[in-house]
C-alpha cells in the first residue's frame, strides 16, 4: 500500500448507510452494551461475532443517544461507555509515514489518523484515550493497549504522544 486512503480502503469495515434512511423512532429496547463491550439483549449475552458485527453496523450516536438504525426501525440502545474497546494494535509503514492500527473487540481495524483520531475523556475519574469512529462512535483504549503505548510514546512539553500517520496524539 502507497496511501493512507488505501490502508483504510483495505481495513476498515464499512458502516450501513444508515444516514439516508429516515425512519420514525420506535423507543427503548431492551438491548444494551456494557462497559466492557458486551452486548446484551433482554438481559442475555450476544456471543455471536458475526451479530455484534451487524448490531454494530447499524449503530449510531448522536445528541447523547445510541441508536440501531435499519430500513424499517431506529431503536434506542443503553451504552455503559464506550460501544467499543481497542484490545491490540500494530504499526504500518506507509512509505515515510507511520501508521497505528488498532483493533477493537469485534476484530476490526482502524488507523489512527486524522479521519479516526485520539482523544481523551474521563472514565471512572481517569482520563482515558478513545478513538474516534464513524457515526458518532468510540472505542476506549484498553488498559493493556494504553500501557503498551505508553512504554513507545514521545515526550514533548504538553506531555506524552503517539505519532500516526503524521499527527500527534496525545495520551492524558
Amino acid at each position: 500500500m502507497k496511501s493512507l486512503n488505501e490502508l483504510i480502503a483495505v481495513l476498515v469495515t464499512p458502516h450501513a448507510p444508515t444516514q439516508l434512511w429516515r425512519i420514525a423512532p420506535c423507543g427503548l429496547i431492551d438491548m444494551s452494551i456494557d462497559n466492557q463491550g458486551r452486548w446484551f439483549h433482554q438481559g442475555s449475552e450476544i456471543t455471536r461475532l458475526e451479530m455484534m458485527k451487524l448490531f454494530a453496523s447499524v449503530l449510531n450516536y448522536r445528541q447523547g443517544i445510541y441508536t440501531l438504525i435499519t430500513p424499517s426501525e431506529k431503536c434506542q440502545i443503553q451504552v455503559a461507555d464506550a460501544p467499543f474497546l481497542i484490545k491490540t494494535w500494530t504499526t504500518y509503514q506507509l512509505g515515510t509515514q507511520s501508521v497505528i492500527v488498532c483493533e477493537d473487540n469485534l476484530g476490526r481495524q482502524w488507523p489512527i489518523c486524522e479521519q479516526f483520531p485520539l482523544i481523551t475523556k474521563l472514565y471512572c475519574g481517569q482520563v482515558v484515550p478513545y478513538l474516534c469512529l464513524p457515526n458518532g462512535l468510540t472505542a476506549r483504549i484498553q488498559r493493556s493497549v494504553y500501557y503498551q503505548w505508553a512504554d513507545v510514546a514521545e515526550q514533548d512539553s504538553k506531555g506524552a504522544y503517539l505519532n500516526s500517520a503524521n499527527n500527534r496524539y496525545y495520551l492524558c
